[in-house]
């Protein structure tokens, strides 16, 4: 099988979906696949330690006008790619991986956020104590219809 990239986007419509993605991804709750001895690193956004949910707020403060009650507050992008990728020696080798590969793709992932979303994405963390290297990104669509 070749190497596949995976992105999936899921739309964050509620101050409580936000909340619940943070404490995911900072691992403010129990996550039972993840290994506590294994460092994450936050790729953007680091110098604000604040809560998600405070950051994308007060993005959206920055509108001229409200946005809609069903507008989206925020997105959610997972970045990864497939174990072949990773690990193209032994794709069944979970939890580790050529660090020069992972090095290479969270380079350009993270290089790829800030070109194409700039300021609107305001966090990107990239995991590695589970079993593939991922990314969460998330990005705040500011703009005039939000």
């Amino acid at each position: 099988m070749s190497p596949l990239t995976i992105l999936r986007i899921e739309k964050l419509k509620t101050f409580g979906n936000v909340a619940g993605s943070d404490d995911h991804v900072t691992r403010n709750r129990e996550t039972p696949n993840a290994d506590p001895t294994k460092e994450n690193v936050r790729l953007i956004g680091g110098e604000d330690e604040r809560a998600l949910e405070e950051i994308v707020k007060e993005k959206i403060s920055t509108l001229k006008h409200r946005p809609r009650h069903d507008a989206v507050l925020c997105t959610e992008m997972f970045l990864s790619a497939s174990p072949e990728y990773f690990r193209p020696g032994d794709p069944s080798l979970s939890g580790q991986w050529s660090n020069e590969r992972m090095q290479q793709w969270a380079i350009a992932s993270r290089d790829w956020l800030a070109q194409n979303y700039g300021s609107k994405c305001v966090r990107a963390e990239l995991h590695l104590d589970e079993s593939t290297p991922h990314i969460h990104a998330y990005i705040v669509p500011v703009n005039e219809k939000t």
